[in-house]
């Protein structure tokens, strides 16, 4: 679990104020800096060295914020996966009848935000096989997303018998598409992903 403690400073009466705003602005400017390594430069990358030096902060610093290299692992884990599905939840609420395709997309590398979450994914994934306490995390993700589809599917009148099967394919595929759209992007470009998904829900359907 992420290792979290408020910074404080004294307060002219000599009380104590939580430095929130600034302890989450330092938090995310690591995390974010953990994350745009990763998609850079693979595991290699994770060194807390590099960390600092691309969030511009002391190891101290990042010690100060996270208990652990996993702890930071397991905090740009939890961004990418957010950052998804509050895509999925805009989308539906500016549009409550949008195509499930569309959805789908936000979880594929369609544009240069989401191919970076989807390398941080990837590194990550590769590196759960040997890491017991990583594959615990991933889990729980995976749940996460197979109850944002499942709940889509519900509300896209899928009949409910069938929705477990359905998430399946549609999740393995996903996995395969964006794979593949990271390896060879000039044949995998949006327009040929949006594609296969629309034909993969049309005929799961």
């Amino acid at each position: 679990m992420l290792f979290w403690r408020s910074c404080v400073v004294k307060h002219h009466k000599g009380t104590s104020m939580p430095r929130t705003a600034d302890a989450d602005a330092r938090r995310s400017e690591i995390i974010a800096a953990t994350q745009a390594l990763v998609a850079e430069g693979g595991p290699e990358a994770l060194s807390m060295r590099k960390i600092a030096a691309r969030a511009g902060c002391t190891i101290g610093l990042i010690n100060h914020w996270f208990a652990s290299k996993e702890a930071i692992i397991d905090a740009v884990l939890d961004e990418v996966v957010t950052a998804s599905i509050e895509r999925c939840r805009v989308a539906i609420a500016n549009d409550p009848s949008i195509p499930l395709e569309e959805l789908v997309l936000e979880f594929l590398p369609v544009d240069a935000a989401r191919s970076t979450e989807f390398k941080v994914w990837l590194v990550f994934w590769g590196l759960s096989l040997s890491r017991p306490e990583l594959r615990s995390g991933y889990r729980q993700r995976m749940v996460a997303f197979r109850r944002t589809l499942r709940a889509e599917l519900r509300r896209h009148g899928h009949d409910a018998e069938g929705i477990e099967r359905f998430v399946d394919v549609l999740m393995t595929s996903v996995d395969g598409i964006a794979v593949n759209a990271l390896v060879e992007p000039g044949y995998w470009t949006p327009r040929r992903q949006q594609q296969t998904i629309s034909w993969l829900i049309e005929r799961l359907a």
